[in-house]
């Protein structure tokens, strides 16, 4: 029986982050097996792409000797492919394969550049020479040097599979979907509601409906940034937004734009009708332009509270 005007709201942490399903409109014993059902799939992306799991795959990949192969799951032939199509897209500002460029900089702890560091100048010149190529499910290390890092992505990826299982297994329409404060994915919205409201900053939001809008924050590490092309570090002045028909592209997006010039965003999102972009400066490009941002009021506590829906 629907349960009209009522909004369920499940939690679990996955990912170094926490996810959260919020679903209209639905009896609230069917939506909790369908949240647990999902969660539980869930965790197994998780095991599969997430490159902090030291035994998971992924720390097999990155062991890979030259020559050496492995056979390629699904989640990662997703994830790879489309990282794939987005480097070429970014003319290289998006790589997933620039895993060891970040752990210099996370190691280094700050984004001040040194031409001279001779630990820097190896982890650059390994993963430029670095080759790796995926044939069908075979997985191959042409040259090493390089490590994958999906860590950009797989929660955009986890929040499609989410969208996906919701509605194609569960017949469950109305629906948001979170991965932690960066990726948001609307469904259809509660009731006669024209969209999900969502939070955008301290003081503004918008609607959202059949959209996936991906943020990166600038109020993190100083070297969470790293353009691939330089294997320097990338500073924001403000957060960048992203917009997408699929959570995963617009995460993919938003790290790409975080360090491409204002000219190369465009360009970038240009080639996506869906696509669209709020830049550092406020900028709105594509997709963007069509939404209105507007005042956001002061929350209204309820017994059982959740975070407003936000991209920090």
């Amino acid at each position: 029986m629907s349960e009209r005007n009522v909004i369920h709201n499940f939690s679990h942490e996955a990912m170094g982050t926490r996810f959260w399903i919020r679903i209209a409109d639905e009896d609230r014993s069917y939506a909790e097996r369908a949240a647990e059902s999902i969660f539980y799939a869930i965790d197994e992306l998780d095991f599969q792409v997430d490159a902090r799991h030291d035994s998971g795959p992924l720390a097999g990949v990155n062991g890979m000797p030259d020559g050496a192969l492995v056979a390629a799951g699904d989640h990662f032939q997703t994830l790879w492919n489309f990282s794939q199509a987005l480097k070429e897209e970014s003319a290289g500002a998006f790589d997933v394969t620039a895993g060891t460029l970040f752990r210099y900089w996370e190691a280094r702890g700050t984004p001040s550049f040194n031409p001279d560091d001779a630990e820097w100048n190896k982890a650059y010149n390994d993963f430029r020479g670095a080759e790796f190529k995926l044939a069908g499910t075979e997985f191959t290390c042409v040259k090493s040097g390089a490590a994958v890092d999906f860590g950009a992505i797989i929660r955009g990826l986890a929040v499609d599979r989410i969208a996906d299982m919701l509605e194609n297994s569960w017949g469950i329409h109305r629906a948001l979907i979170m991965g932690g404060g960066g990726v948001v994915l609307a469904l259809d919205p509660p009731g006669d509601a024209n969209g999900w409201r969502i939070g955008i900053g301290k003081d503004k939001e918008m609607n959202l409906c059949r959209f996936a809008l991906a943020s990166k924050s600038n109020e993190r590490q100083a070297t969470q940034f790293v353009d691939p092309r330089t294997g320097q570090c990338i500073t924001l002045a403000a957060p960048v937004r992203a917009l997408a028909s699929g959570a995963l592209e617009a995460a993919g997006i938003a790290m790409a734009v975080a360090v491409q010039s204002p000219s190369e965003a465009e360009e970038l999102i240009r080639q996506g009708c869906s696509r669209g972009a709020w830049l550092p400066d406020g900028t709105a490009l594509g997709a963007a332009m069509n939404f209105d941002l507007t005042d956001r009021p002061a929350p209204t506590p309820t017994p059982e509270s959740t975070p407003t829906p936000e991209a920090s």
